[in-house]
């Protein structure tokens, strides 16, 4: 092999096993990650309760409603996990969210109430990162 190939696939080798470090913020590797509630606003690589994954909502762009939340996917209501106390949990587009209790707009965790309007035009208010 030419010297000149070989050199430039070791520094090519080198620069892009740079990139495969840990994506942690903290400078300190032993901070353990951030562990979250279930439906709570979380952080890409936070850690969620009750079996939950950190993920982007699902609710379409246009809502205005964007962020991650610990959240499962789902087919019916029923899949979803029933906390906290006061909050149901609904399926809406394949996630569960919690919905806001009936004559009220607040939400734990400091998420806010949003209005979502189904393909069928029924309302339905949920808890939103």
């Amino acid at each position: 092999m030419h010297p000149y190939r070989l050199l430039t696939c070791l520094l090519f080798g080198a620069v892009m096993s740079a990139g495969c470090g840990s994506s942690a913020p903290s400078s300190d590797n032993n901070t353990p990650p951030v562990t979250d509630n279930p439906y709570e606003t979380c952080y890409a690589g936070d850690v969620c309760l009750g079996g939950l994954t950190c993920a982007v909502t699902t609710l379409p762009a246009s809502s205005g409603v964007t962020g991650y939340f610990c959240t499962s996917g789902c087919n019916v209501d029923s899949d979803c996990v029933q906390v906290p106390n006061n909050y149901s949990a609904a399926c809406v587009n394949g996630q569960c969210y919690l919905t806001c209790p009936s004559g009220s707009s607040t939400c734990p965790y400091s998420q806010g109430c949003f209005t979502f309007v189904d393909t069928n035009q029924n309302s339905l208010n949920l808890c939103t990162p």
